[in-house]
């Protein structure tokens, strides 16, 4: 069955759900696409402390739970489907997931970032001990977790993992990429140690063990292994027919690409809500609802 909305929203984080309030507040009908949990990488966060309205900061998954209410009380429907492919035909975004198909006039791709990958000897065969956020360890307790990276991401997650681990952040350089406030948490922090100029470059699964093979000739033994090296718009879904008419859609007003899938390194959640609120005022004003 094919369904046809004015407006479609790919991503329900910070971007996505902010548009959509906006849209209902206007009375224009929409499809939310969300693949996994609702909130995007927010739940990951340690605490949000530039979020106005929260004079304490808030952690991410009860900031998370707040959006969920009101999401609820908006009564607002979140199609869990997985997005597989948009292609742009007759006036219309075709929009295939994996359970269904759907055509929408004007389209909002909030679908955020994906990590990039490890690409090292052993890493394919260990992927049930190497992962690309912390959710899934969030009730993880004693166990020796390492952390490759240096931004912002990898010190926040080593302070939400340190209430009940040992965690052990990893830096290739000397050069630190993480907010100030961040690195002095994590350096006063007793179960979180610090190491620069240390490069992993093999891993291997050693009965209950993650061993890692480190530059000069170091090993080191964990549970668990983190990276957080980066990452990058996700648009995988997006077709030829698409990719080559992106600024044009954009200029003609009928795709939006909005929040981390546009900002670079500007991944801010109230930046983002600024952008799915600013986006749905635009879609008001300028297609002739």
């Amino acid at each position: 069955m094919v369904d046809r909305y004015k407006v479609g929203i790919i991503g329900a984080g910070p971007a996505g759900i902010a548009c959509a309030i906006q849209l209902r507040r206007y009375g224009i009908d929409f499809l939310l696409f969300e693949k996994n949990e609702p909130g995007g990488l927010l739940k990951n966060a340690f605490l949000v402390e530039n979020y106005l309205g929260f004079p304490e900061g808030i952690n991410g998954r009860r900031f998370v739970e707040l959006i969920l209410h009101q999401i609820k009380n908006q009564k607002i429907n979140i199609i869990n489907e997985e997005v597989l492919s948009v292609s742009y035909k007759n006036n219309e975004f075709h929009i295939i997931t994996n359970k269904d198909a759907h055509r929408v006039k004007i389209l909002v791709v909030a679908s955020g970032t994906k990590p990039k990958i490890l690409e090292i000897p052993g890493a394919p065969d260990c992927q049930s001990r190497i992962f690309y956020e912390i959710s899934p360890l969030r009730k993880t307790k004693n166990k020796k977790i390492a952390i490759i990276g240096s931004g912002d991401a990898a010190f926040d997650y080593a302070l939400s993992l340190s209430k009940n681990n040992k965690v052990l952040i990893m830096n290739r350089t000397r050069s630190v990429k993480s907010l100030p406030v961040l690195i002095q948490k994590a350096l006063q922090n007793r179960n979180i140690c610090y190491k620069t100029n240390i490069e992993v470059t093999g891993v291997e699964l050693n009965n209950d063990d993650l061993t890692l093979y480190c530059s000069k000739d170091r090993v080191i033994t964990v549970d668990y292994l983190i990276v957080a090296i980066g990452r990058v718009p996700n648009l995988n879904f997006f077709e030829k027919s698409i990719k080559q008419k992106i600024k044009m859609l954009e200029k003609r007003r009928k795709l939006y690409i909005i929040g981390d899938a546009k900002n670079g390194i500007f991944r801010q959640t109230a930046i983002a809500v600024s952008d799915g609120i600013r986006t749905a005022m635009e879609i008001y004003l300028s297609n002739g609802f």
